[in-house]
């Protein structure tokens, strides 16, 4: 087997088990619920095979969080303006979209509440690090940045467990518009 084909045979492995992880996830509610056996048959692998990736069940859901947030947290520091802003809004939520399967099932679980708390407070940390760095500083745009973005990650949550009838784009939208508004809003009164 030649490089190209070992690197997409793993890649296609590492998905499978990722994906029957996050199905199991979702049906028991927890990782100790969870065998090896359990995953290799879902991922319709030998148990041989997912040892050759991961030494145990946690290392999957590792894994998979830790791609999460390379993805959502790494490379948006330098937010500053309401287009950054809105990059940022547009990046994570494209991100999440297009892994719907697996993050359906692993962010409908209880055991995904604290990455979505990861992910409210990194939001909240980068959002209001570029109101100040544009000169917005009180406790007011703290408090409505706040409600805006937890108020969103709460329907996001609501949206993967299917208690919602909105797409991730509405969300998406609507916490776009309430950003920029802040923004704005803020910015024009610190003026």
């Amino acid at each position: 087997m030649n490089k190209s084909s070992y690197v997409r045979a793993t890649t296609k492995n590492r998905r499978k088990i990722q994906s029957a992880f996050a199905e199991l996830l979702a049906e028991r509610g927890s990782i100790s619920n969870i065998t090896v056996t359990d995953l290799a048959e879902r991922a319709e692998i030998t148990r041989g095979t997912f040892y050759n990736y991961y030494n145990n069940i946690y290392e999957v859901g590792a894994e998979i969080q830790h791609e999460i947030e390379k993805q959502l947290f790494s490379e948006y520091d330098a937010m500053d303006t309401a287009e950054s802003i809105e990059r940022y809004v547009d990046e994570a939520f494209a991100f999440l979209g297009k892994q719907e399967g697996i993050y359906r099932e692993l962010l409908a679980s209880d055991a995904s509440n604290s990455f979505l708390a990861q992910f409210e407070n990194e939001m909240n940390r980068r959002v209001l690090a570029a109101m100040r760095r544009s000169g917005v500083e009180n406790k007011q745009i703290e408090l409505e940045l706040l409600f805006a973005i937890d108020g969103a990650i709460a329907i996001v949550r609501k949206y993967y467990r299917q208690e919602v009838a909105l797409s991730l784009d509405e969300i998406r939208d609507y916490l776009k518009g309430k950003l920029r508004w802040l923004f704005e809003h803020y910015l024009a009164a610190s003026a």
